[in-house]
């Protein structure tokens, strides 16, 4: 996800939604999020599952990627690493995850 994306926020009511669930279901793809209001209840979102869970495995990624910058040893350590891989690779250093893990 890159910072340029926008998110469209469409606000209905929850008897609106109830009233034309399929068609809201289908505007809800992609960046386009349906914010539903009931009076009774909290706001809700509808959202497309695709586009929320790419959403959350870059915020993932992001919070990993800052677990490693804050720790000075370990990105040291990567930094390292990083300038003898293409090295290693073609020396066959490394091992396949099939090497590791074992075949399932």
């Amino acid at each position: 996800m890159n910072g340029a994306e926008t998110i469209t926020v469409k606000e209905v009511s929850a008897t609106k939604l109830r009233d034309h669930f399929r068609r809201y279901t289908k505007e809800a793809k992609g960046k386009k999020v349906i914010l539903i209001r009931n009076h009774r209840q909290k706001s809700k979102y509808l959202m497309d599952k695709e586009w929320f869970d790419k959403m959350i495995r870059e915020h993932e990624s992001v919070l990993a990627t800052l677990e490693v910058l804050v720790n000075p040893e370990l990105t040291e350590r990567l930094l390292r690493l990083a300038k003898t891989i293409d090295d290693d690779v073609r020396a066959g250093r490394l091992h396949s995850m099939e090497e590791v893990f074992g075949k399932d």
